[in-house]
C-alpha cells in the first residue's frame, strides 16, 4: 500500500527529471558550439555585449542543470 502523501517521486517525476536534465545538457552544449564559433570566425556585428550575455546564459544553464543533477541525485537517494 503506498502512501500518496509521501515525498518519493514516482517513475514518470523521475522520467520527467531524466529528460530535462538531458534537454539542458544538450542546451548547454549547443551554446557552447555557438560561442564558440562566435569566437572563432569573430563576425562584424559580434560585439562584446554579446559576448558577455552568451557567456551569462551559457552560465546560467550549467547551473541549472547542475541543480537539476543534485536535485534528482538526492531525490533517488532518498527513495
Amino acid at each position: 500500500m503506498s502512501d500518496s502523501g509521501s515525498k518519493e517521486p514516482s517513475g514518470d517525476q523521475r522520467e520527467q527529471s531524466d529528460a530535462f536534465q538531458r534537454r539542458l545538457a544538450y542546451g548547454v552544449e549547443v551554446l557552447q558550439e555557438l560561442l564558440n564559433l562566435l569566437e572563432q570566425y569573430a563576425p562584424t556585428w559580434y560585439t562584446e555585449e554579446h559576448h558577455r550575455r552568451a557567456l551569462r546564459a551559457l552560465r546560467d544553464l550549467e547551473e541549472s542543470r547542475q541543480l537539476a543533477k543534485s536535485r534528482a541525485a538526492r531525490s533517488q537517494k532518498a527513495g
